[in-house]
């Protein structure tokens, strides 16, 4: 089974000192695909960033 993350905010503050660890163990674990949500320009601007050191994980760029 493939499971799909739809909504996450990886790049947020609060993941800074385990977020490598913590996103490739979930990838490891079975999760397959993680969309990381973008909420504003400048943070919708670091996503499109963000996103490109994983293979699984994509972006969505938006503002609240």
């Amino acid at each position: 089974m493939n499971i799909f993350e739809t909504h996450a905010h990886y790049d947020d503050d609060a993941f800074d000192e385990d977020r490598d660890f913590l996103l490739t163990q979930m990838n490891k674990e079975g999760i397959d695909y993680i969309v990381n949500i973008g909420c504003s320009m400048e943070n919708s601007r670091e996503i499109v960033e963000f996103v490109k050191k994983y293979e699984f994980l994509y972006g969505s760029v938006g503002v609240h």
